[in-house]
């Protein structure tokens, strides 16, 4: 079997769709004898080819204001690319421009097409930023019509996989009943509260008896990050909490003037290193998780895998990842509602109870094994459907 995934979210600076792309790439060499292709774009063109994984970068430009991630506009070479290795299955984790040179490569190609719907697009890029500039029945519109284009995208794969039991549920009403719930999973060794390290704390100025929480993700609106920053000074009446926010983003330079103000806001760079961003959840309290139209929520996990109690927002994925054992959840975009929040995992034996019951709650559920175990036969189902319609031979590209 050779499959491929094609994205435009996979940079230096990704987040938990990397994750998840590197997870499965591990998968393909350590466990099966398939082959791996993977297309995103990039500074300049360029093909790397490790054993049976393959990475093709397309020479692309950098999105305004949402660097460093870029989009793929030479769909041509895309097409070219996938005539070249010739997957039998591709899976889109993008919901721009990329589909459609998957879509002109199937007409004369038989190839199984999945979605990964890692996010609501209408709801969470299109209908707030719109409003944001034209007004609330504008909004709607646009809302409208991107949920439009988001059906004419999903009628078109022959199954769509999404990491949250509510948008399986969601996207199957609405007509999709070829829609599979896959949860990610999360590496139990490196995201473990063993990692705790009193230097890092110490590094912070933070002593044994204040409260560190953190943040791990991309600085932008979407994140709340703001919000987090709010709840920090509601928080810091007797200066006792430091925020932690590590990542980049376009927040980052109005973040890195509010921190020269606060001594207990703490910006720190992305982390390419798992062991490192371990080291530091380890080394945290409580976890803050305000994005309120998460998918999956896979920094939450790793998070909790490191015992950290969550603070997150009653919505989306955040209401499957935290229960009242594990964490708390407040009402979305309220600063006071999260600092609120905070308050009741003051007490040192309440957090250590809810700590343990996170790590619990993760190694009960969360496993990237588990996770490729459900999906691996989803792709060989979709590629003997393609097969027995086209009449083409079972697996392409194989050794």
């Amino acid at each position: 079997m050779h499959l491929c995934d094609l994205t435009y979210a996979y940079n230096e600076y990704s987040g938990g769709i990397r994750t998840y792309i590197e997870a499965k790439r591990a998968y393909v060499r350590e466990q099966t004898d398939w082959k791996h292709l993977l297309i995103i774009p990039g500074a300049e063109d360029s093909v790397e080819t490790d054993g049976r994984l393959t990475v093709c970068r397309i020479k692309s430009p950098v999105i305004p204001g949402s660097a460093p991630y870029r989009m793929v506009l030479r769909l041509g070479k895309v097409t070219s690319l996938l005539r070249q290795f010739r997957p039998d299955a591709i899976e889109l984790g993008s919901l721009y421009t990329l589909p459609w040179a998957a879509f002109s490569y199937r007409r004369r190609h038989p190839v199984a097409l999945h979605c990964f719907y890692h996010t609501d697009l209408p709801s969470v890029y299109v209908e707030p930023a719109v409003r944001k500039l034209l007004g609330r029945r504008a909004g709607r519109v646009a809302f409208g019509m991107a949920s439009a284009y988001m059906r004419a995208l999903l009628r078109r794969y022959d199954a769509t996989v999404t990491a949250s039991p509510a948008v399986r549920d969601k996207l199957i009403e609405a007509g999709f009943e070829n829609t599979h719930f896959v949860p990610l999973g999360v590496n139990l060794d490196t995201f473990n509260p063993v990692h705790r390290d009193e230097s890092f704390r110490a590094s912070l100025g933070a002593t044994e008896n204040d409260i560190v929480m953190i943040y791990a993700g991309r600085f932008d609106s979407e994140k709340r990050v703001l919000v987090m920053v709010e709840a920090m000074k509601n928080l810091n009446e007797n200066n006792s909490v430091t925020l932690v926010l590590v990542g980049q983003g376009p927040l980052e330079n109005e973040l890195r003037e509010t921190a020269a103000r606060s001594a207990r806001l703490k910006l720190i760079p992305y982390q390419q290193e798992k062991a490192s961003l371990a080291r530091m959840y380890a080394s945290a309290d409580v976890y803050l998780a305000g994005n309120p139209h998460e998918t999956f929520g896979l920094s939450v996990v790793e998070a909790q895998a490191s015992g950290l109690p969550v603070v997150g927002v009653r919505s989306g994925a955040l209401v499957e990842r935290v229960s009242p054992e594990n964490g708390v959840l407040v009402e979305p975009d309220s600063a006071r509602a999260m600092a609120d929040g905070v308050r009741t995992l003051l007490n040192a034996e309440v957090r250590r109870e809810k700590s343990r019951a996170a790590r619990r709650h993760v190694e009960e559920h969360f496993s990237w094994s588990a996770t490729f175990r459900k999906l691996f036969p989803l792709y060989e189902q979709s590629v003997r459907g393609v097969v027995g319609s086209n009449g083409h031979a079972a697996v392409q590209g194989q050794d």
